[in-house]
C-alpha cells in the first residue's frame, strides 16, 4: 500500500509520522517538534518530509487539530498558528483530510485492548466493542472530547465536539464563588476554564486569594499535581481534588448528553499524572451524581487509556476510512 502522511498539532507542539493503509495501520517515523520551532505549519511540515528524503506530491495527509476542522483557514485557540487547508493542498496535491485531534483519539479507541486501561471507580474498564457508543475526554492545553460509535457490523462513526467550552455549572458553594472570580477575569466561563492544565492553575490561584494568600504567579500544573500527590501542599491537593470534581461534573453531563452509556475513556498525560487523585478524590461521585439517572451512570464504566501516539493512530485510521 502506498505510504501516507499523519500530523497532529496539540498547541504547544505538532507530531508527524508515516503510516501504511493496512487493515491495522501502523505508525512509523514519528517526530516531535515544538510549535516555537517553526514560524509556519507547513515549515514544520516541510521540515519533516526533507528530513526523511520524502516527495508529499500527492501523498495522503490527515492533520489532526485541537481545534474546529471546519473551513479553509483552521485557526488553533492554543496556538500561533493557522493552517490552510488550500493551501496544503498546493503542497501536497491532494485533498488533506482534517480532523479534530480528540476525534482522532476516538478513531483509535477500537485497536485498544484491556492492558492499555486502567479503571477509575469500582467498575471494570473495558474496551470498545461492536455495537457501543463511548466518550472520549482529555485534559491538557484545553478540554476536548468526542464521541465514538461502533457499529454492530464493525463500522466505526466518531462525531468531533467543542463541548469543552461548554458553559461550566457550578455544583455547590466553593464552585459557585469559583465562577464568581473566574466571571470577573473571563467574562464566560466554560469548563475548560478549570479543567485544562491553566484550568488547574485558576483553581489554584482563586483557592490561594480566597485564603488570604495570594500568590504572584500559580505554580505550574505538574507542581500542583505533584505536590497534591505528595501531600506537600494542602492548597494543592484541595485544588486537585476541586479539579477531580468538576472533571466528574462534566463527564457525567457529556454521557448524559451523548447517550455514552457504554464507556468513557479518559486521555492525555496530564489525566494519567492525576490517577491517584480521580480514584480517590470527587470524580466518580460527582459523575453518578445526577438525580433520577445517578443509578444508570453508576454503572457506566471510566478508565484511563494509555496510548501516547493515539492521536497519531487514531489519524491514520481515520485516513484510512476515508
Amino acid at each position: 500500500m502506498e505510504q501516507q502522511l499523519v500530523g497532529a498539532i496539540d498547541g504547544d507542539n505538532v507530531a508527524f509520522a508515516l503510516t501504511r493503509g493496512n487493515e491495522r495501520a501502523r505508525i512509523e517515523e514519528v517526530r516531535r517538534f515544538p510549535t516555537s520551532a517553526f514560524p509556519t505549519f507547513t515549515d514544520a511540515l516541510q521540515s519533516y518530509t526533507k528530513g526523511l528524503g520524502l516527495r508529499p506530491d500527492g501523498v495522503g495527509f490527515c492533520l489532526a487539530v485541537a481545534g474546529v476542522s471546519r473551513g479553509d483557514v483552521i485557526t488553533l485557540p492554543n496556538c500561533r498558528w493557522f493552517v490552510s487547508v488550500s493551501g496544503l493542498k498546493a503542497f501536497l496535491r491532494t485533498d488533506p483530510l482534517i480532523i479534530n485531534d480528540f476525534a482522532a483519539t476516538a478513531w483509535a479507541v477500537p485497536s485498544a485492548d484491556v492492558t492499555q486501561l486502567v479503571r477509575i471507580g469500582a467498575v471494570p474498564a473495558k474496551p470498545a466493542r461492536a455495537g457501543g457508543t463511548y466518550l472520549i475526554v482529555g485534559t491538557g492545553s484545553g478540554l476536548g472530547m468526542a464521541i465514538l460509535s461502533v457499529r454492530e457490523d464493525g463500522r466505526i462513526i466518531v462525531i468531533e465536539s467543542e463541548g469543552g467550552h461548554a458553559s461550566f455549572a457550578p455544583q455547590n458553594g466553593e464552585e459557585e464563588a469559583m465562577l464568581t472570580a473566574l466571571r470577573r477575569r473571563f467574562g464566560h466561563v466554560s469548563f475548560e476554564r478549570m479543567l485544562s492544565r491553566p484550568g488547574l492553575e485558576n483553581i489554584y490561584a482563586i483557592l490561594a486569594e480566597q485564603s488570604g494568600r495570594p500568590v504572584a504567579e500559580s505554580p505550574a500544573s505538574n507542581r500542583i499535581i505533584a505536590s497534591a500527590a505528595s501531600c506537600t501542599d494542602p492548597l494543592a491537593a484541595r485544588a486537585a481534588k476541586l479539579f477531580a470534581a468538576i472533571l466528574g461534573n462534566f463527564v457525567g453531563n457529556a454521557v448524559l448528553t451523548c447517550g455514552a452509556w457504554d464507556g468513557v475513556f479518559l486521555v492525555e498525560p496530564m489525566l494519567g499524572e492525576m490517577l491517584p487523585i480521580l480514584n480517590t478524590g470527587g470524580f466518580r461521585s460527582q459523575f453518578a451524581s445526577k438525580g433520577r439517572m445517578s443509578r444508570a451512570l453508576e454503572r457506566v464504566p471510566t478508565a484511563w487509556l494509555s496510548n501516547d501516539t493515539a492521536t497519531l493512530a487514531g489519524a491514520a485510521a481515520a485516513l484510512q476510512a476515508r
